[in-house]
């Protein structure tokens, strides 16, 4: 019951459509949502789950602890969304993340300019990306190790 929190009440981040948001507006059940560009449907589909926020006063912090790719999608998405509020974003990641993207970030004082290169303002080096292949694994929050988010080695990429 958000009306009986004294702090605002931030969800979504585990919703996968916008017709799971819709239910959440209906209840009008939190401050902030947290659609994620990754496991929501991209771009196109976060800007509707976002428009049908705009409309009931709900503002849009987008859940964003991935790679290099979705972080330029949803930088671009937040350029274009009138109740865009905060980004989630990765401080640290894995130590090959520079190798693999051009991704060149400008931070400062709290903001991110939101690069004005074609498309999605990154290119991906794909032969760099074959040298780190993808590795199953099981999603943390099905396993109940939810804490452990990030792999052995990382360092800070901003």
């Amino acid at each position: 019951m958000k009306d009986k929190s004294p702090v605002a009440i931030s969800a979504g981040e585990r919703l996968y459509t916008r017709w799971d948001y819709a239910k959440m507006f209906d209840l009008m059940a939190a401050d902030y949502i947290q659609p994620d560009i990754s496991h929501a449907g991209g771009i196109m589909e976060l800007k509707k789950i976002a428009a049908g926020a705009e409309c009931r006063y709900i503002a849009f912090a987008p859940h964003n602890p991935s790679g290099p790719v979705a972080n330029a999608a949803t930088l671009q998405l937040a350029a274009t969304l009138p109740n865009f509020e905060i980004l989630e974003i990765m401080y640290s990641d894995v130590t090959w993340r520079k190798d693999v993207t051009n991704e060149s970030l400008e931070y400062k004082d709290g903001y991110i300019t939101i690069p004005d290169k074609p498309g999605l303002g990154i290119e991906i080096d794909e032969q760099k990306c074959l040298e780190h292949p993808y590795s199953p694994h099981t999603l943390r929050h099905y396993t109940g190790a939810l804490t452990d988010i990030r792999p052995a080695k990382t360092e800070f990429y901003f």
